[in-house]
């Protein structure tokens, strides 16, 4: 599900590389144009594959129409996909998957590069608050931001690999 986002993602650090070696007066101005593209990927794909592990887990109980209930209710539910929005979600099907799911998650390095990531969604979309984020900082910290896909895929027992 991942593997296209981390080529993406690799081209762009080959692309950074290449032009730096040949035009590093505009290097930085190119990083952040890189950042927010890959920003705005990022959280796109992740938004998709939010609502994918729900409907997956959904599936699983062999009932076509909870399952196209799931799949419908959870589209476009996650836009801008913050934890409280995954903890309340996770909640509404049972309190100790959205508790399991926090404890997990909170107050962790993957907790930190989540919300920056989602943050600079939000200031690239709205242009409110700063970028606290650089392009290398992303990609450092986007192998980070895996994880909550995977632990939530994991609290819902479902297979995204």
């Amino acid at each position: 599900m991942l593997e296209n986002l981390d080529l993406q993602i690799h081209n762009s650090q080959i692309e950074i590389k290449i032009f730096a070696d040949n035009n590093y007066e505009y290097l930085e101005k190119i990083k952040l144009q890189y950042l927010k593209s890959l920003v705005m990927l990022i959280v796109s794909e992740y938004e998709v594959i939010i609502e994918k592990i729900f409907y997956l887990r959904a599936e699983k109980c062999n009932d076509y129409m909870l399952a196209n209930f799931v799949k419908i209710f959870m589209d476009r539910k996650f836009r801008s996909p913050n934890l409280s929005k995954i903890y309340d979600t996770l909640k509404s099907f049972d309190n100790k998957l959205s508790n399991d799911f926090r404890s997990r998650i909170n107050n962790t390095t993957i907790h930190a590069a989540w919300d920056n990531l989602i943050e600079a969604r939000h200031y690239i979309v709205h242009k409110s608050g700063s970028l606290n984020l650089t392009y290398e900082e992303l990609i450092l910290s986007y192998p980070k931001t895996k994880n909550v896909l995977i632990e939530l895929a994991f609290i819902l027992d479902v297979d995204i690999v």
